[in-house]
C-alpha cells in the first residue's frame, strides 16, 4: 500500500512539474513577444539603473513602494550590454514568476483543479505574471510564508525571513504578512488550548514580521506634509469612499468581471449586492475553521480601510486580496469529496478570474498594450541624437524613453531625465520657453513629446509631426511636435 501511494505521489509531482513548466513558458512567450512595457514597468527599471543603492533607499517615499523590487532589478543592470533593457526587465520578472509558481505547484497541497484555475486567472497569469511589476514578489513571499507556517515540519526561521521580505514588496505585502502572523497566533493558541497547554509566541515569525514592518516604515512612510493627499486619487465623500472601497475590494477582487471597474465607473447598487454575496461566499468557505474566517475578515476590513484612508487603488491593488485568498485557501485544505460546497464556491471565484484573463489575453493579441513602443521606435529612427526631445508630462514620457534608449528633457529646469517622482506637478511651458530652451541647446529646432494634443492658440508655431493614438490596452497615446527655431527668428 505504501509503494502504491509513492507511485501516485510521484505521478502527481510529475504532473505538477509539467503544469509549472508549461505555465511559466506560456507567460514568458507572451511577455517577450506580445507585451509592450508601460510607464510603471519602465519607472522601476530607471530608478534601479540610474541610482545608487543609497539613492534608491532615499527615493522610496516618492514611489510608495518598498525597496525589494528596485534592489532586485539592480542586480540585473550589468546585463545592459548583452540585451535590450525591456528583455532584461522581462527576464528578471519571469524568474520571480517561476519561483512563485514553483512554490504554488510543488509545495501547496491545494486540489489540482483549484491550482489550474488559479494560475490561469487574471491576477496570477496576466496582471502579476505578464506585466513586469514587483507584485509577483508579493505572491512569491506570501506563498513561501504560507508554506512554512503550515508545514508539519514548520521552520520558524524561514517563515520569519519570508514575512520580513514580504514586508519589503508592497504595502499590501505588509498587510498579508500581518494577517498570516495573526492567523499563526490564533491557530497556535487554539491548538494549545485544546491540549490545556500555555500559549507560546512564535517569536521567530513575529520577529521577522516586526523587523520587516520597521524597515518598511522607515523607508517608505511619507515625510512631507500633504504627501498622502497628493497621491490618494480623486476626492470622494465619506459614503462614496466606503461603498467604492467595499465594492472594489470584494466584487472586483473575488468575482472579477461581474461588475465594471469600480475605480473607473464607481460603485453601483448591483455591485454592492454582488459584494454582499462575495462576503457570504467567503464565509461559507472558511466557516469550518474560525481562525481562517477571522483572518479573512481582518484582511478584507484592513484593505477596505486602507482604500478609504490612504489610496483607493484599482483592480491591480485589490487583486492582492486574491493572493491572500489563495494563501488562506491553502491553509483551509479543502477536501474534494467532503467539502463539495466549499470547493464549488472556490472554483466559481477562480473561474471568474480565469474568464477575465481570457478577455485580457484576447486584447493583448488584438491591440498594443501601449503606444509607447511604437513612439519610441519612431523617435529612435527619425530623430537624430543631437536633436533634443523635450517631454511635456514626464510621467507619461518614461516608457517612450525606455524604447528610445536616450534621455529626454524637461522644463523649467532644462535637465535630462529618465524617471519621474509621483508628487511632482506637470509643468506646461510657454512657446517662448520652448524657444529659449532650443537656443540654450544651440540647435535649430526641437522635438516635443506630449500625451495629449497641444493648444494651437497657445503654441502657434509648434507643428504636429506624428501622432500615435491607436487603440491600446493602457490608453497611453503620444503626439510628436516640432518647433523650428531658425525660420521663426528670420521673420
Amino acid at each position: 500500500m505504501s509503494a502504491y501511494r509513492d507511485i501516485i505521489s510521484n505521478q502527481y509531482a510529475r504532473i505538477n512539474y509539467a503544469f509549472w513548466i508549461l505555465t511559466v513558458s506560456l507567460i514568458g512567450w507572451i511577455k517577450f513577444f506580445h507585451h509592450d512595457l508601460w510607464k510603471d514597468e519602465w519607472q522601476a527599471w530607471f530608478v534601479a539603473k540610474d541610482k545608487s543603492v543609497s539613492e534608491i533607499l532615499a527615493f522610496l517615499y516618492y514611489e510608495g513602494h518598498p525597496a525589494l523590487w528596485y534592489l532586485y532589478l539592480k542586480i540585473f543592470t550589468p546585463l545592459q550590454g548583452l540585451m535590450g533593457a525591456e528583455h532584461i526587465i522581462g527576464l528578471a520578472h519571469l524568474i520571480t514568476v517561476a519561483a512563485g509558481l514553483y512554490v504554488f505547484f510543488l509545495k501547496f497541497r491545494m486540489h489540482s483543479l483549484l491550482k489550474v484555475l488559479a494560475v490561469i486567472s487574471y491576477f496570477l497569469f496576466f496582471e502579476y505574471g505578464v506585466i513586469n511589476r514587483g507584485y509577483f514578489l508579493v505572491v512569491l513571499f506570501a506563498f513561501l510564508a504560507t508554506y512554512f507556517l503550515r508545514s508539519s515540519k514548520s521552520n520558524a526561521t524561514l517563515a520569519g525571513l519570508s514575512l520580513m521580505l514580504l514586508c519589503q514588496t508592497e504595502v499590501y505585502g505588509v498587510m498579508i504578512a500581518a494577517v498570516l502572523v495573526f492567523y499563526d497566533y490564533l491557530t497556535q493558541r487554539s491548538n494549545l488550548a485544546t491540549q490545556n497547554k500555555p500559549y507560546k509566541i512564535n517569536f521567530l515569525a513575529l520577529k521577522g514580521f516586526l523587523i520587516g514592518l520597521g524597515v518598511f516604515v522607515i523607508c517608505v512612510f511619507p515625510r512631507t506634509a500633504g504627501h498622502v493627499a497628493s497621491t490618494r486619487g480623486r476626492e470622494l465623500s465619506a459614503w462614496d469612499s466606503f461603498l467604492t472601497a467595499f465594492q472594489g475590494n470584494l466584487s472586483n477582487t473575488y468575482l472579477l468581471g461581474s461588475t465594471g471597474d469600480t475605480s473607473f465607473y464607481g460603485w453601483t447598487g448591483f455591485g454592492i449586492l454582488i459584494s454582499i454575496f462575495v462576503v457570504l461566499g467567503l464565509y461559507l468557505i472558511f466557516k469550518k475553521t474560525k481562525t481562517l474566517g477571522f483572518s479573512m475578515l481582518v484582511f478584507v476590513c484592513g484593505m477596505t480601510l486602507f482604500s478609504i484612508l490612504f489610496f483607493m487603488g484599482g483592480v491591480r491593488q485589490w487583486g492582492m486580496g486574491f493572493v491572500m485568498f489563495l494563501c488562506l485557501l491553502e491553509l483551509r485544505n479543502i477536501n474534494f469529496q467532503k467539502d463539495t460546497s466549499q470547493m464549488g464556491i472556490a472554483a466559481i471565484i477562480l473561474a471568474f478570474a480565469t474568464i477575465h484573463n481570457a478577455k485580457a489575453l484576447k486584447a493583448t493579441f488584438s491591440i498594443p498594450f501601449t503606444n509607447a513602443k511604437m513612439t519610441g521606435e519612431f523617435i529612435k529612427e527619425k530623430v537624430p541624437e543631437k536633436v533634443p526631445v523635450l517631454a511635456i508630462n514626464k510621467f507619461e514620457a518614461t516608457p517612450v524613453i525606455g524604447y528610445t534608449g536616450r534621455s529626454f528633457y524637461e522644463l523649467p529646469t532644462g535637465d535630462p531625465f529618465t524617471y519621474f517622482r509621483w508628487v511632482d506637478k506637470i509643468y506646461l511651458p510657454t512657446e517662448g520657453e520652448l524657444k529659449l530652451f532650443a537656443k540654450f541647446k544651440k540647435v535649430g529646432g526641437i522635438v516635443i513629446l506630449t500625451p495629449t494634443k497641444l493648444d494651437a492658440n497657445r503654441y502657434p508655431n509648434v507643428v504636429l509631426w506624428q501622432q500615435f493614438d491607436k487603440e491600446n490596452y493602457k490608453n497611453e497615446n503620444y503626439y510628436l511636435y516640432t518647433l523650428a527655431l531658425k525660420p521663426i527668428d528670420a521673420q
